[in-house]
């Protein structure tokens, strides 16, 4: 009984053991030579394969709609310090590349330190740079003179790309000129008939162009191909002067109508009016902050708008007739007047720091000649003024830019309409012409309507 009891287990283990086998080729594709089929998936097991994936769609689709709703939810203050923390991350990442591997951990924290800082200081306007020790004179031999027979009447405003590769410049005969100043060529141009140019502005970055035609319309065109994108419309009468914030497309105009529009050409829409001045606006200006500075013209005044705090400064400490106006800094702008006083002011003080009178002379007792254009290199120590007198007068700050002192003389005949500094100072530009650019007074025939780039001799 024992014996065959051990036989029966043996029997049942090896047909067990056989049994097993025949599973396992069955599961990789059946025993070789048969017809029986692979092992099939059962549709239960499939089915759960799908419900497991549905599952885990559906888990991170109804974790997406948390963080969008979490996104939505994001306050002021919240997106302020995600923004730093963007900010502090993109420049950790540039100043990792400046140093290698192997820098060590207090040489990478002190160049973001250095970054931050000089960000800072260029935003608020804190960055000085002292270049009038080093302005030694010019080279007028080797000035570039651009004009067009097209434009055959006076330039009465330019403008410069922020690199200094192009030049803009407008005049009376209704045309709008885009020139390469390495090539000396011009590489489009755009006209209004029958009007005027008073004033262009250019974005930082070349994408608008924005001009005053002498009506109460504004023409915003391509920066590159000047081809018209659009018109705002706003003002009363006509357009006298616009200006962009620094690196935004935030646009400030003004006009006859006595006030000063801001509008924003990111969506194209107007955004407020600013009210105060009693007469024609003459001159506008705006540096990085949400300010503009504004000559009145006849009201004899100069106002600062503090546009975010909704408030402005008045300054009609000097009565006399404020033809234009530049920022120097933040806190710093010069102006020039109908009576040929050149001034500069701080906002903190209601009288001139200092003011030259018949800074350009006069024609005859009692008969000044008037500042017509000054011009700005902006949180520098150098500014300019221009006449009708011969010559475009540069000066430079000194004590602290506290007091304006002659530095240069440069010879141009004719009507000054505008003035700018590229950016590095090394170049004067200068459009001159028979006319005063706001009207025809009387007429100087023997100066050619053009624009000058004018060397500075700059010690480096």
């Amino acid at each position: 009984m024992s014996k065959a009891g051990n036989t029966k287990t043996s029997l049942f283990q090896a047909g067990r053991k056989q049994h097993e086998k025949f599973n396992r080729k069955r599961a990789k594709g059946g025993p070789k030579g048969s017809d029986i089929p692979p092992a099939k998936v059962s549709r239960q097991d499939y089915d759960e394969d799908i419900d497991s994936d549905e599952e885990l769609e559906k888990e991170q689709q109804k974790q997406a709609e948390v963080e969008d709703e979490l996104a939505t939810l994001e306050t002021t203050q919240d997106k302020r310090i995600r923004l730093a923390k963007q900010y502090l991350r993109q420049v950790q990442e540039q100043e990792q590349e400046r140093y290698d591997e192997e820098a060590d951990e207090s040489k990478l924290v002190t160049g973001m330190a250095r970054t931050l800082k000089q960000s800072f200081l260029k935003e608020t306007g804190r960055v000085h740079r002292a270049l009038g020790a080093k302005c030694t004179g010019f080279e007028l031999e080797r000035a570039i003179s651009f004009h067009w027979k097209k434009q055959r009447l006076s330039p009465t405003c330019c403008a410069l790309s922020a690199d200094d590769a192009f030049l803009y410049v407008g005049c009376k005969s209704g045309w709008v000129v885009r020139w390469d100043v390495a090539a000396k060529q011009r590489t489009a141009c755009f006209q209004v008939k029958n009007s005027v140019i008073h004033a262009i502005a250019l974005s930082h970055d070349l994408k608008y162009l924005v001009v005053a035609d002498g009506t109460e319309e504004m023409k915003v065109l391509d920066g590159t191909t000047l081809v018209q994108q659009n018109t705002l419309k706003g003002h009363a009468k006509a357009v006298t002067g616009v200006v962009f914030r620094q690196n935004s497309y935030q646009l400030f105009s003004c006009s006859a109508d006595r006030t000063v529009k801001v509008w924003s050409l990111e969506e194209m829409v107007y955004i407020e009016t600013l009210y105060g001045h009693q007469s024609q606006v003459s001159g506008i200006d705006a540096l990085a902050l949400e300010r503009v500075v504004t000559s009145g013209g006849m009201d004899q005044t100069i106002r600062v708008w503090k546009v975010a705090e909704e408030s402005q400064l008045v300054f009609n400490a000097v009565e006399e007739d404020f033809s234009a106006v530049k920022f120097v800094s933040n806190e710093l702008f010069v102006s020039g007047s109908v009576e040929g006083s050149f001034a500069l002011w701080s906002s903190g003080k209601k009288k001139p720091i200092h003011r030259i009178k018949l800074a350009h002379g006069q024609q005859s007792e009692g008969h000044p000649n008037w500042i017509s254009a000054v011009g700005v290199l902006a949180n520098s120590d150098i500014v300019a003024s221009g006449s009708c007198d011969g010559a475009v007068r540069v000066w430079k700050l000194i004590n602290k830019r506290r007091t304006i002192q002659p530095l240069l003389q440069i010879p141009v005949e004719g009507f000054v309409n505008a003035i700018e500094f590229t950016s590095d100072g090394k170049f004067l530009v200068v459009a001159v012409g028979q006319e005063h650019r706001m009207g025809r007074w009387w007429t100087l025939r023997q100066a050619k309507n053009q624009v000058l780039w004018i060397p500075l001799s700059i010690e480096t």
